[in-house]
């Protein structure tokens, strides 16, 4: 849709036009100032590739506002309903003039008090901000990934990857040819910007299959770190159960017959999985069924959480 602006440059000064660089091709506009008005940005006088024209009208009460009014109804008669028409002013006078037309079927117009969109300065802002994000990303996926990849590694990374490539609706075929530039890549010490390399050099949309690699890569570095944290836990929990046992076995087993198989004893109360099992494992350390009752008996605070009786 054609879409045609009316600044009312006295009223709205150059905060109205900030946004001049969003404007397209498709998108046309008519500056009315008078000669009192502040002094136009340079930089929008000398804006390429924008439908521009200015229209410095006679100073006086309402003069401008009648000018553009007078002007909105000759751009009305020349392009019709099908188009869209913005005022870009603070002043409400021209609400009646909008509602006036929109009743004569014009529906496609409007007041603003500035160019829809967003400025050079917002648009660096933004891609400053996008920028230091992807940074933010790219560092957490090269200290996620920064370890040797054995064989193993290797086969999980593709079969993520494939997995991930596949869910987003790339065929087997590319997710294959994918893959094995992020295998080749992956003990790299830079690896994103070889496996960017690569696909550079084979597919015409490699940006868009760069982004989803990366999104994938994310994924994997957030799950092999929970991993690892499940297994630090883990690993807690079993050396604080090994010093319980330990100190346990230290307080109430002081008899020869007991130390000499301390290691053993504490390695049944450790892996054992039910009670029926450190019973059965204690009886083939010990063939005396009178020794296995004591120890058995004694280690009840131990045991006591372990299926069976």
């Amino acid at each position: 849709m054609e879409v045609y602006y009316l600044i009312d440059f006295e009223n709205v000064h150059n905060e109205g036009l900030e946004n001049i660089d969003s404007l397209t091709k498709n998108e046309h506009l008519y500056i009315f100032s008078t000669e009192n008005a502040l002094n136009i940005r340079m930089d929008i006088l000398f804006s390429r590739g924008i439908d521009m024209k200015g229209h410095i009208v006679p100073a006086g009460k309402q003069s401008l506002d009648m000018h553009l009014a007078a002007y909105l109804g000759y751009l009305l008669g020349i392009h019709g309903k099908e188009c869209a028409y913005v005022i870009i002013s603070k002043d409400t006078d021209y609400d009646n003039i909008i509602k006036f037309w929109k009743g004569e079927g014009y529906s496609h117009i409007s007041r603003k008090q500035k160019i829809p969109g967003v400025s050079s300065n917002q648009k660096k802002v933004a891609a400053s901000a996008a920028a230091m994000t992807d940074q933010t990303i790219n560092n957490k996926i090269s200290v996620g990934m920064a370890y040797d990849f054995s064989g193993n590694d290797r086969s999980e990374l593709n079969v993520f990857m494939q997995h991930g490539l596949i869910g987003m609706g790339y065929l087997s075929s590319d997710a294959n040819r994918i893959c094995k530039y992020v295998v080749a890549h992956c003990n790299d010490a830079r690896m994103l910007k070889g496996i960017h390399n690569d696909l550079k050099s084979e597919f015409n949309n490699y940006l868009e299959i760069y982004e989803d690699v990366k999104t994938i890569l994310g994924k994997f570095v957030r799950s092999k770190s929970k991993t690892k944290r499940g297994s630090q836990v883990r690993s807690k929990s079993i050396t604080k159960r090994g010093s319980q046992v330990r100190s346990f076995f230290g307080q109430h087993f002081r008899k020869k017959i007991y130390i000499d198989k301390k290691e053993e004893i504490i390695g049944i109360l450790l892996s054992s999985k039910t009670k029926q099992q450190v019973n059965n494992n204690l009886m083939k350390l010990y063939a005396d069924g009178n020794v296995v009752s004591h120890i058995y008996q004694t280690i009840q605070p131990l045991i006591k959480d372990l299926p069976g009786k």
